[in-house]
C-alpha cells in the first residue's frame, strides 16, 4: 500500500484510506500511524480531527477476533440459559436455534451500532 501522509505522532510514512478517497481533506485531519495508535492503548485524544491509519490485514485481525470474542461470549450466556434444553434437541434443531441466536445477536449489534452512530452525527 503507498504511503499518502505521515504520521504526526512520529513522522513515519503510512497510508490513510479516507485521505486517499478525498485528497482535498488531507491536511485538515492529524494521522496516527497504527503502531503508534497501539503505543497508545488504542487511545486517540482529539477522535474528530485525527483519522488512525489501520493498515487492512489488522482489521482483518481486529475483525476475526471481535467475532471470537462475541462467539464465546453468545455461546457461554446460550449455553447457560439453555443447556437442559439443547441437550435435547436433535443435531439440526441445535444448528438452527444457534444460527437464530448468532441472527439475532448480529441485527442487535447493527441497531445499536446505527444508534450510537446517528447520535455522534
Amino acid at each position: 500500500m503507498e504511503e499518502n501522509v505521515k504520521c504526526d505522532f512520529c513522522g513515519k510514512g503510512t497510508y490513510c484510506e479516507t485521505c486517499g478517497k478525498s485528497p482535498e481533506s488531507k491536511g485538515e485531519f492529524r494521522h496516527m500511524c497504527f503502531e503508534c495508535f497501539q503505543k497508545e492503548g488504542g487511545k486517540v485524544e482529539d477522535k474528530d480531527k485525527t483519522h488512525v491509519c489501520i493498515p487492512p490485514e489488522e482489521v482483518s485481525k481486529a475483525y476475526e477476533r471481535f467475532i471470537g470474542d462475541v462467539t464465546q461470549k453468545a455461546f457461554s450466556d446460550l449455553w447457560g440459559s439453555e443447556k437442559k434444553r439443547l441437550k435435547e434437541l436433535s443435531k439440526q434443531e441445535i444448528a438452527r436455534t444457534c444460527f437464530f441466536e448468532g441472527a439475532g445477536f448480529m441485527l442487535e449489534f447493527m441497531k445499536r451500532a446505527s444508534k450510537e452512530s446517528e447520535t455522534k452525527e
